[in-house]
């Protein structure tokens, strides 16, 4: 507060306590050239309710207080208390401090009421200023959630535009270059058939290579088709993987009788999915199990479920010869190996299946695995609500 503002609180101030001596002064002359003194202590009470506008928190029992003084001088200068028995002054003088008392106990009751609210609003006022800030700060994140959520419609659509023309160029590469290729693989087929006795070691060791590498090439690519056709015009519906894995473990027969294996399911229960893709993924991961293992050690594959919430955790556990940590990512991407053809036969499609498939299916896939010692495969399903 400036100067000028101090000095006009100061000349207010001093105007009150002018008017309240005033009117002191006026009710204690009354009162000593009267005998009603209840009617007296009235008039003081006009002066302790006048009191309320007084600065400082004691005003009111400071005036009280003079207002007493003064009446029970008037009183002793008017003889109340020397009057005979019959006479009521002296009661009525009683009556007078009692209603002085009374008006100035309802008075600071009143101001300290007034006061406990003037807090309350205050708090109020400034609960109030910092909901208005968190407000405009609601307000600027909406701005800019519906500005991000532009970008993310816009940056979707343009993935969903690039990813047809993905599945397109994927598409008809794969159809244009398998074109070729049956044309290579008839070729060296009837030079096999025809010419091949007449060529030497050399010769035939290169028809041999021929052949073999249009094979692979061959496989690559329905490889990468297949890949790019999964998640086309596909629907989910419930599906009960106990069911479904023990239709695979049947079709594992011979190979599991070839191998010495064994493959343990527990109870596992219905997911929402899309049933060509989950067997896709569950024959992969226990076809994985079975060809990833020592020749030394029957391989044996364990399959469970537990659920954690809006999802099943499902792990497919083998023991066979496990990877190291820094290729966990690796396996995951299409075409990657980790071991030569000549020693496990294989494109490197199966684990990219997997990923895609648990990813169009809002999970996720991992993998725990040590060095010689197995591989503990682990994805995420939706669950039935």
């Amino acid at each position: 507060m400036d100067t000028r503002g101090r000095s006009m609180l100061l000349f207010q101030n001093a105007v009150l306590v002018f008017m309240a001596t005033l009117i002191t002064s006026v009710v204690f002359i009354v009162d000593l050239n009267t005998s009603s003194t209840v009617a007296v202590a009235g008039m003081y009470s006009v002066v302790i309710l006048y009191s309320w506008l007084l600065p400082g928190k004691f005003a009111s029992i400071y005036t009280a207080a003079v207002c007493t003084v003064l009446t029970i001088v008037a009183a002793i200068r008017t003889n109340v208390f020397t009057t005979t028995a019959d006479n009521l002054s002296g009661i009525n003088a009683v009556i007078a401090l009692v209603v002085i008392w009374t008006c100035v106990t309802l008075v600071f009751l009143a101001k300290s009421s007034f006061s406990s609210l003037e807090g309350i609003n205050a708090q109020l006022s400034e609960r109030s200023n910092t909901l208005l800030e968190k407000l405009k700060e609601l307000d600027a994140k909406q701005d800019e959630l519906s500005e991000k959520k532009v970008q993310l419609e816009k940056l979707n659509a343009d993935l969903v535009v690039k990813n047809r023309e993905l599945e397109r160029f994927t598409s008809i590469a794969s159809h244009d270059l398998q074109e070729p290729l049956r044309t290579i693989g008839n070729m060296t087929q009837l030079i096999a058939k025809k010419y091949y006795p007449n060529f030497d070691d050399q010769g035939k060791r290169m028809l041999d290579y021929v052949t073999s590498a249009t094979s692979r090439m061959t496989t690559l690519i329905r490889g990468l088709l297949e890949f790019s056709r999964i998640g086309i015009k596909r629907e989910t519906q419930p599906v009960n993987c106990h069911e479904l894995v023990n239709n695979i473990v049947l079709d594992f027969d011979s190979s599991l009788k070839a191998s010495k294996g064994t493959i343990k399911v527990n109870e596992l229960p219905v997911v929402l999915g899309n049933p060509v893709e989950l067997r896709m993924l569950f024959q992969n991961l226990i076809s994985n199990g079975l060809k990833f293992s020592d020749k030394s050690v029957l391989p044996v594959i364990e399959l469970s479920a537990k659920d954690i919430g809006s999802h099943i955790e499902f792990c497919v556990r083998d023991n066979g010869i496990g990877i190291d940590q820094t290729d966990y990512e690796k396996i995951f991407f299409i075409f990657q190996r980790l071991h030569p053809t000549e020693q496990y036969e294989g494109m490197g499609l199966g684990l990219a299946y997997c990923r895609k498939i648990v990813e169009l299916h809002g999970g996720k896939i991992w993998i725990d695995s040590k060095k010689n010692q197995g591989s503990a495969f682990y994805f995420t399903l939706t669950k039935i609500k």
